[in-house]
């Protein structure tokens, strides 16, 4: 495992830390999308932050890894 891979992992296991203990203090629902006029349209669970936290990082590693 190269440094960047190590720095990256890091990096993506302290983002989900740090939510992981953001969590206890958020709501049960937290509005994701809003329309226009700035209402709320969409709600989902708290713990659907940590659902998402690797999606950034799967998206880097995908095009990081687009030229090897």
């Amino acid at each position: 495992m190269n440094k960047q891979t190590k720095l990256s992992l890091g990096l993506l296991l302290g983002t989900f830390l740090v939510l992981a203990a953001a969590t206890f203090f958020l709501p049960s629902q937290i509005p994701f999308h809003f329309d226009y006029k700035g209402e709320a349209g969409w709600y989902a669970s708290k713990y659907f932050i940590l659902l998402l936290t690797p999606v950034p990082y799967l998206i880097y590693r995908q095009f990081s890894r687009k030229g090897k």
